[in-house]
């Protein structure tokens, strides 16, 4: 897609970001994080961002978010207060609509199709949002013009979450998904790897987990060139890296990622696992996070691989 009417050039964008520096792209450090209101932290889904963007909007840092990652059709899914973030936790998954780019990075249309449609129907009462994705959205939103798409709105946040593959919950293989599963697949809610497995939820919260090699053929297709998991283009990308709960790991990567997460544990919304658990090794925690991590870098590229 060439669309140099809205859309910045990667020449300009990648030297901002340099997502190549390393398989998690670049970053300032990586934290071990749980939030402490209850109702994100036993809830489904991502807890440590639905934490973070409430601490932006009860903060009047951001007007609205831009749930991205949750929206299924041409309307976008938006949150305005910590209710609206608590019920988007049981939205499904839903298809993308991407298109490369250049370099091998994927811009997503119906992101672009769902900001036009909220800011036409807002007129200019939230033109602050914040927005959380998976790595084809969050770049879409770095890539994007915003003066010119959306005129008198702007990115205040860019949030992204680790990206284990978008597995296509309609189409040809939803029944042999299904079978997988054992619900249907438009309930995905959340998808990650646990060990050599990936583990799925449901809008219901039932969670089933299936081998990797049972899934390399039914990833969506607009996935299969996409090289980022770790959503190189955000300023604080999260996600879990196993099992352990309620803990996800956060990598801190601009200064108004570094100066909101300091805020937010400081004013008591976010705990790192060093105030939690007294004496932590936090040294050994991040070697162990940041190789759990570029594993995943690894495997995403052999589950695509496969595909191919």
């Amino acid at each position: 897609m060439n669309a140099p009417e809205i859309l910045r050039s990667d020449g300009e964008l990648v030297p901002l970001h340099r997502p190549f520096d390393s398989p998690l792209g670049t970053y300032r450090r990586l934290l071990s994080l749980t939030s402490r209101d209850r109702g994100f932290r036993f809830g489904i889904g991502d807890n440590v961002a639905g934490t973070l963007l409430w601490y932006l909007l009860s903060e009047d840092l951001a007007d609205v978010v831009f749930l991205a990652h949750q929206s299924t059709g041409d309307e976008a899914t938006m949150a305005f207060t910590k209710d609206d973030l608590y019920d988007a936790a049981r939205i499904r998954m839903g298809a993308s609509r991407a298109l490369v780019t250049g370099g091998g990075l994927r811009a997503n249309l119906l992101t672009l199709t769902q900001l036009r449609n909220f800011a036409r129907a807002d007129r200019g009462l939230h033109p602050r949002i914040a927005v959380m994705g998976r790595p084809c959205q969050i770049y879409t939103m770095r890539k994007l013009l915003w003066d010119r798409f959306v005129p008198g709105y702007e990115l205040a946040f860019a949030l992204g979450t680790f990206c284990y593959g978008n597995f296509a919950p309609a189409g040809t293989r939803a029944q042999r998904l299904r079978d997988l599963l054992g619900f249907d697949p438009t309930h995905i809610r959340d998808v990650r790897y646990v060990g050599e497995e990936l583990e799925f939820t449901s809008v219901q919260g039932v969670k089933r987990r299936v081998g990797q090699e049972h899934l390399a053929g039914l990833v969506n297709a607009n996935c299969l060139q996409c090289y980022d998991f770790s959503v190189s283009f955000s300023d604080v990308s999260v996600g879990h890296i196993g099992a352990e709960e309620p803990f996800e790991v956060a990598l801190v990567r601009t200064d108004i990622g570094e100066t909101l997460l300091n805020q937010a544990i400081h004013n008591g919304f976010l705990a790192p696992s060093s105030q939690l658990y007294e004496g932590a090794d936090i040294v050994e925690e991040e070697r162990r996070a940041l190789s759990f991590l570029n594993a995943m870098v690894d495997i995403k590229r052999e589950l695509t691989r496969r595909v191919r």
